[in-house]
């Protein structure tokens, strides 16, 4: 038997519980690791350099499949290169189990090399954390291996989901002999986790009907990242019982007629507003994107904001929460709206009283109008070309969203209603360090076309996305180049300081091509309309190679479109 052989069993471990892929990261103190993941015959592997790209590939998989993705790094500062992935993670619930590498405790800070602090390096933005016994030769430490692995997998599944972390002490050698076989125990230890499906009371179903017919103006607030069975119900609630549902492009409810909230909110109209204030609310889902939404609930509080969430945290964005319901926003609307629609058929139907969801959705409508009309008159700008990329969007395609201003542009567009379009964005923490990786992870997982839009300062600081040999042919990234953070000079604190140009902008002269070239990829620079029509046409055509289509704006620009729509807007109603 191999002197590292509960390490080697890990990797059965994982193929027994549906752990089937493992990004590796390479090292030599995660060698034993490396190499049992390799020659598992049941498990998908990847080698990936750059850890911090590496994270967000994983990330972007996990979002995909909904598996437990596993994450595998040496010793060092190898391991915090994969907490902004691990973090996003943990706010997004994403299922992944993160394996590190490390000396055995007595050789920590002693001028060793690749040593760090590791056990609990992630602290809070994993749901736990583990570490394995440096001595895999006694009885009870091989128990102790498999029981763990078996609770952190268990774990990253259990709501709400998300990363795990294990540090993994190895002692060298860290690699097989020639005359070593690595093979599996076929016996380890699996403990399965039962599912505990949470169902409400009769009486919190009687009180909270009591509620929903006392209250006039009922209203559906949606974040971020639903599931299509939601999505059904949520069009149930908006067409046949007229109540209002407001939904971030990011939260894939693409069923019902997508009300452009984040658009005219920004109204200082008071009274307009006030016809639009609820009696209650129920949300659900993750981060919600638009400030004016946030806002306008703050400042025109219901009497009864339920949240549905299966996380234990309580949560609480609008700062109007009254009630917090923990069970699975797919049960809870589905059992109401059922409840609902037998109370009716039992008295009798009634015509609907819509005035509350007119209000919404008449402001919805005419704001579209006066979107589109703004836009197609707009100069060639960054929200045009945005405008044109969600409206070329394949059916049955993805739609990867890069932080900072690009997120900002689409939500204000929006979806079709019915467009078959599923939409991601790394809204756990927003930060712009992973969006390309997590794209690149997304079209390893797949085989529709995926849409990565992406602004320059995201780009070209997660470059190293492209730094592997698995680059997919699925994939077709939007990159808009204005050369610098652009949206410093588009909100109102930096764009009034005099350091806004050198310290938050960050000017920069940085193109994709010569990039693209060293990486095989396919490049398309764009500078017009009429260029960008013509390269829109490679998101519905199969090619051989990824494809970065470059679009050049001027940044200046920018700023003026913008402020004049939102000046457009300021006395809405």
């Amino acid at each position: 038997m191999a002197i590292l052989q509960p390490i080697h069993n890990i990797a059965e471990i994982f193929s027994k519980k549906n752990v089937k892929t493992a990004i590796l990261c390479p090292g030599s103190r995660s060698a034993a690791l490396t190499i049992s993941m390799v020659r598992h015959p049941d498990i998908e592997t990847f080698s990936i350099s750059d850890e911090r790209s590496a994270g967000f590939i994983g990330l972007g998989m996990a979002q995909i499949t909904g598996e437990t993705l596993a994450l595998i790094c040496t010793s060092g500062t190898a391991a915090y290169n994969f907490a902004p992935a691990v973090a996003e993670a943990y706010f997004q619930e994403i299922p992944m189990i993160v394996l590190t590498a490390d000396r055995p405790a007595e050789w920590i800070h002693q001028y060793d090399g690749q040593t760090i602090f590791q056990r609990e390096i992630y602290g809070k933005h994993v749901k736990k954390s583990f570490e394995l016994p440096a001595d895999y030769t006694n009885v009870d430490a091989i128990w102790q291996i498999e029981r763990v692995l078996n609770e952190a997998i268990n774990l990253t599944q259990t709501h709400p989901k998300g990363p795990v972390h294990i540090n993994v002490p190895i002692r060298e050698p860290f690699y097989p002999t020639a005359e070593e076989e690595i093979t599996f125990d076929r016996n380890v230890k699996i403990i399965s986790n039962a599912e505990i499906e949470k169902k409400l009371s009769n009486q919190f179903w009687n009180d909270f009907k009591e509620i929903w017919h006392s209250c006039k103006n009922k209203l559906i607030i949606v974040g971020h990242r639903q599931s299509s069975e939601l999505n059904e119900t949520l069009a149930k609630f908006s067409d046949e019982l007229g109540i209002p549902v407001i939904a971030d492009i990011i939260s894939n409810i693409n069923t019902v007629e997508p009300i452009l909230a984040d658009v005219f909110l920004s109204s200082k109209n008071v009274a307009f507003k006030t016809m639009l204030k609820p009696d209650l609310i129920i949300t659900c889902g993750k981060s919600v994107i638009s400030k004016n939404l946030k806002m306008f609930i703050r400042k025109n509080r219901p009497t009864y904001h339920f949240h549905i969430q299966e996380n234990p945290d309580l949560i609480d964005p609008f700062q109007t929460l009254t009630n917090k319901v923990e069970v699975s926003p797919e049960y809870f609307f589905k059992q109401l709206f059922d409840d609902l629609d037998f109370q009716n058929f039992k008295e009798g139907d009634e015509d609907v009283d819509n005035q509350y969801f007119d209000f919404w959705n008449e402001a919805s409508i005419k704001a579209k109008h006066i979107l589109n009309s703004f836009l197609k008159d707009a100069d060639y700008c960054e929200f045009k070309v945005i405008r044109n990329v969600i409206d070329k969007l394949p059916e049955n395609s993805i739609f990867h969203v890069a932080n900072s201003m690009v997120v900002r542009y689409s939500n204000l567009i929006g979806l079709e209603k019915g467009k078959n379009v599923e939409v991601f964005a790394n809204r756990g923490t927003s930060g712009i360090d992973g969006s390309l990786s997590s794209a690149v992870g997304s079209a390893l997982k797949t085989d529709k076309i995926v849409t990565c839009l992406i602004g320059d300062m995201s780009f070209f600081y997660d470059r190293n996305a492209f730094w592997n040999t698995y680059l997919p042919d699925n994939l077709r990234v939007i990159l808009i180049n204005n050369h610098g953070g652009n949206i410093f000079r588009i909100i109102d604190g930096p764009s009034k300081q005099p350091e806004v140009g050198v310290y938050f902008e960050t000017q920069q002269n940085s193109s994709a091509e010569y990039f693209c070239k060293e990486n095989d990829v396919e490049y398309h620079k764009v500078d017009d309309e009429a260029s960008l029509e013509n390269a829109l046409n490679l998101l519905h055509q199969k090619t051989s190679r990824p494809v970065v289509i470059e679009v050049e704006v001027d940044g200046s620009r920018n700023v003026t479109v913008f402020a004049t729509y939102k000046e457009l807007f300021a006395n809405f109603s």
